[in-house]
């Protein structure tokens, strides 16, 4: 039996300029092992700097922070990377406690700040130990936000590795994920967030939570949680393309990947995948295609075509431009090799993508913590089959395979996190503005169109699953979605 191969969520990490930064203006980028071994941590031999004496001295006032290091951000400049010692189960402090990463970059004590609310690790592979703080990136929002980004950015910046994952084990190497949800983390969250405005950003500037994809859903449940406890924490909560399924597997993804994200190719793109299940010169290319890969599509070689392929189709429309891609559709007259060229479309075809990362990593370590989270409180993608379910070389046991997994995503069961924030949508004093990507197939599981004036929700024509306000302008309409959500958020951050 074929094994559904469920596509991640992918994060973007950021870190802000220092307006006081000492050290080195031009930083070296280390050399990198390539591949990446199944641990790896650059923060052991990167080069630190004195930092601001300032900050250093009110990171250290703070009882839980320990292995405080300043170091020049290869991109942004100074940064201070810094270990919280956070409690393992927040309900229960005679568990003992564990080392969280987190990364700061420090404007100013009264300067607004933006928490990005990681969903994974900080930088690296989330299910293995590796740390690339030195290749750590800003978020658009923080470019964005920023008067003068081309000279320096004047917010605060502060970023939370996600329990679980890189170098944040609250049960060490022997996850049994006991401890892992969404409250434990917003928990997290609300420790760090508490600690810093008492030590160091302590002039009452107002804070932004915000994050991509499973961070932006980190951001959505920290809001909830955030109302629910009284905290106070944040002015503005922003998720980007953050899915927020009510439901273990929500099919609702894979019925927008095929019905409304590509609306406008849906008929090319239904004959060539028709094709691959009919047409056994294609599909066998294909399949011959997986194998030079490395990738053994097992027993049930049909099956498992259409399951990677779809996978392949999803990550194409979550991250590449349609406009771009779309020509690479095959049509009637294509040859077998032309087929396999667009199934096997991937996110480092330079083809199709305008930004790559060819970064070769280690395998995974441990078991992946998104995969085990989806079954506690945060839900995920079921793909639409619909297309595959007459092709003449699936056997009678491949289609039940396929309509069996349409109709048990159809029955999954509820994420109770997920339906009470949902639910906590329409009374909600929190301010929160969701922003999606309208070719994004995780947009079928955004939240339903508001009807409290506190919440706003942006669908970026054409856009994908980013936060790049700068790659909504390629998009008709799109820069006109981006100055209404720019302006509603510094309606609140200059308030």
């Amino acid at each position: 039996m074929a094994a559904i191969l469920l596509c991640g969520l992918t994060l973007i990490s950021c870190v802000a300029q220092d307006d006081n930064a000492v050290g080195p203006t031009v930083p070296t980028v280390p050399t990198l092992p390539n591949p990446l071994p199944a641990v790896y941590d650059v923060f052991a031999t990167l080069p630190g700097n004195e930092g601001d004496p300032t900050v250093v001295a009110a990171l250290k006032s703070i009882k839980n922070v320990e292995d405080l290091k300043p170091f020049m951000n290869v991109y942004l400049g100074q940064a201070y990377y810094f270990n919280y010692r956070q409690l393992v189960d927040h309900n229960d402090v005679s568990k003992g406690t564990f080392k969280q990463q987190v990364v700061l970059t420090f404007v100013g004590k009264d300067a607004n700040t933006i928490l990005h609310t990681q969903g994974y690790a900080l930088a690296g592979l989330h299910a293995a130990n590796h740390n690339r703080l030195d290749s750590i990136d800003a978020p658009y929002l923080l470019s964005a936000l920023s008067k003068n980004p081309e000279i320096q950015y004047d917010l605060n910046c502060v970023q939370v590795e996600y329990r679980y994952n890189g170098f944040s084990l609250p049960e060490g190497e022997a996850d049994s994920f006991k401890y892992l949800s969404a409250e434990q983390q917003s928990k997290d969250l609300h420790a760090i967030v508490s600690d810093l405005k008492k030590a160091l950003i302590t002039g009452g500037g107002k804070w932004l939570s915000t994050g991509v994809s499973k961070n932006g859903m980190t951001t959505a449940q920290y809001a909830y949680y955030d109302e629910m406890n009284g905290w106070n924490d944040i002015d503005v909560y922003v998720p980007f393309t953050a899915p927020i399924p009510p439901v273990e597997f929500d099919i609702r993804i894979g019925e927008y990947m095929i019905k409304e994200s590509s609306e406008s190719v849906r008929s090319d793109l239904e004959k060539a995948y028709r094709k691959l299940v009919d047409d056994k010169a294609i599909a066998d290319a294909t399949i011959e295609a997986f194998k030079k890969a490395g990738i053994d599509l097992g027993e049930t070689p049909y099956l498992s075509l259409v399951i990677g392929v779809w996978n392949n189709l999803f990550k194409v429309q979550s991250y590449g431009d349609i406009d771009t891609w779309k020509k690479f559709i095959p049509t009637e007259n294509s040859t077998p090799a032309e087929y396999v060229a667009f199934f096997m479309l991937n996110d480092n075809d330079e083809r199709i993508f305008r930004k790559t990362d060819k970064g070769r990593r280690a395998a995974v370590k441990r078991q992946d913590p998104f995969a085990v989270q989806v079954g506690i409180d945060q839900g995920n993608l079921a793909y639409d089959y619909t297309w595959f379910l007459d092709g003449r070389l699936l056997s009678d046991d491949d289609k039940q395979f396929l309509k069996r997994q349409m109709e048990d995503s159809k029955a999954s069961k509820p994420i109770e996190l997920e339906v009470k924030l949902l639910k906590n949508l329409a009374t909600t004093k929190k301010k929160q503005i969701f922003v999606y990507g309208g070719n994004d197939p995780w947009t079928g599981a955004a939240i339903p169109d508001p009807t409290n004036a506190n919440v706003k929700k942006y669908i970026v024509p054409n856009g994908t699953h980013t936060d790049n306000f700068k790659q909504y302008a390629w998009y008709p309409g799109g820069q006109e979605v981006a100055d209404k959500i720019l302006a509603d958020i510094r309606a609140v951050m200059n308030q």
